[in-house]
């Protein structure tokens, strides 16, 4: 599924970037200038619109609408837990989790989003015993990363049908 990103979605993830960037400096933390946290928020966002689109929302919250901050993970319904992990090109082709942040905060599902341009693709997902099982390699950065090929994920719309919605739907 493809998602248009718009000149507000832009806007909205260079301000979330400036407020990283800020927390980081107010910590003592070396920031860096790079559009990593820019390209997540966008990932962050798109899912966000589909889940407008596929009437979601009301039962997966976005966790930057409840606090600005995503550190326990990106959405929430009924104690569980996703993670969206964005691959900044178009020719990237796995879902990736560097091994140190899989281990360090347990997710139930994993989303892959894909940039080419004002698009955002909506790949699929897996679970967290999929992302267990995935293998490790180092891409060349010194960093042990969890990755399985996009094209054995699961379809999004498994995660977002109505049936399965309905079975963790939120109790209020």
């Amino acid at each position: 599924m493809e998602i248009i990103i718009t000149e507000q979605g832009k806007i909205d993830a260079r301000e979330y970037q400036n407020k990283i960037n800020e927390k980081g400096i107010l910590a003592g933390r070396n920031v860096m200038n790079n559009d990593r946290d820019y390209v997540g928020y966008l990932g962050e966002w798109a899912f966000n619109e589909l889940l407008k689109i596929k009437d979601a929302k009301k039962v997966i919250e976005w966790q930057r609408d409840a606090d600005g901050f995503g550190d326990d993970g990106d959405f929430f319904f009924d104690g569980k837990v996703i993670d969206v992990k964005t691959a900044s090109k178009p020719f990237y082709k796995k879902l990736m989790m560097p091994l140190k942040q899989f281990e360090k905060k347990k997710k139930d599902f994993y989303v892959a989003v894909r940039l080419d341009g004002d698009i955002a693709e909506i790949i699929g997902f897996a679970t967290h015993q999929e992302m267990q099982d995935a293998p490790v390699d180092d891409f060349g950065q010194n960093t042990p990363t969890k990755n399985i090929l996009f094209t054995k994920l699961r379809k999004i719309d498994e995660l977002l049908s109505q049936q399965i919605l309905k079975k963790w739907e939120i109790k209020k």
